[in-house]
């Protein structure tokens, strides 16, 4: 598993120091994602399994700006309750360490490919109206033209800055999918074509963008973590909550990022279908 951290991202300004989540690495994962069990990138889901609202705590866990020594959280093992690192420092202890049930952990956070799929966008009108108020076909050339489009999508939380988004789904910050699509390049199209008009009508032309879906979870790979024992004995382990091995790396399998982005062909141009959009006019403002 790869997890590329913050502060080699900053040396390749891939992501500024504005940048609110805590690192970015797209992991290769196989299949759809798994409600248990080993999920995306190997990650094991705490959804389910602990207390408490763990889709919006690794929402707030890979929210906090990262340090160089990674990113920190604290979890109350009898309410769920999560708490970043300044809120625990503020609110339970003047010191990072275990109180009581809660527990305190330290990681490096990433993307890991849960899915992906083709589906089509919505279609948009990409030429002017041209109108045809005669009694006779009428033929038109029209100049249509299309840029391809991104997005992104939380789950859980607020919304996803571009930037951000960008540095997840391009090629450069994990590895290629193996095919095109517009988050690795942009493209556009200016067309002229030649259309049948009918009387009493109007025409424009649209434009069906193809498009690719690829979801990622956002994956915690366990530093350390540490519980308080009794009698200020310390506990630290390098896994979540103490459990074996398989538990370094966990997700929450509600909280996932779905980046979709228009699909080019192998010419580079934009995939999708046009078509000609007809539009009945008033007869009482045509011959």
């Amino acid at each position: 598993m790869r997890l590329i951290r913050k502060s080699t991202l900053k040396k390749s300004a891939l992501i500024t120091a504005s940048t609110v989540l805590a690192l970015t690495g797209l992991l290769a994962g196989t299949g759809s994602a798994q409600a248990a069990g080993n999920g995306p990138g190997g990650a094991m889901n705490i959804r389910g399994t602990d207390p408490g609202d763990t889709d919006l705590m690794i929402e707030r866990l890979c929210g906090q700006e990262t340090s160089l020594t990674g990113v920190y959280g604290a979890y109350n093992v009898q309410t769920g309750e999560f708490k970043t690192h300044d809120e625990y420092l503020r609110d339970v202890a003047p010191l990072w360490i275990p109180v009581g049930p809660w527990e305190v952990f330290r990681g490096w956070c990433g993307y890991a490919q849960a899915s992906t799929w083709s589906t089509k966008g919505e279609p948009v009108r990409v030429s002017p109206w041209i109108g045809n108020r005669g009694s006779k076909d009428d033929k038109e050339t029209f100049v249509s033209s299309y840029s391809t489009k991104t997005f992104a999508k939380k789950s859980v939380g607020a919304s996803i800055s571009l930037s951000v988004a960008k540095s997840i789904f391009s090629g450069t910050a994990g590895g290629s999918f193996g095919y095109e699509w517009g988050w690795e390049k942009t493209s556009s199209f200016e067309r002229r074509s030649e259309k049948t008009i009918p009387p009493c009508a109007q025409v424009a032309v649209t434009w069906t963008p193809y498009q690719r879906v690829v979801r990622v979870n956002p994956v915690f790979q366990v530093e350390d973590y540490s519980w308080d024992r009794g009698n200020g004995d310390k506990a630290t382990v390098s896994t979540w909550r103490g459990r074996d091995a398989d538990w370094k790396t966990v997700y929450s399998y509600g909280y996932y990022i779905d980046g979709t982005a228009d699909k080019l062909l192998p010419n580079g141009q934009p995939d999708g279908r046009e078509d000609k959009w007809e539009q009945k006019l008033d007869p009482k403002t045509c011959a």
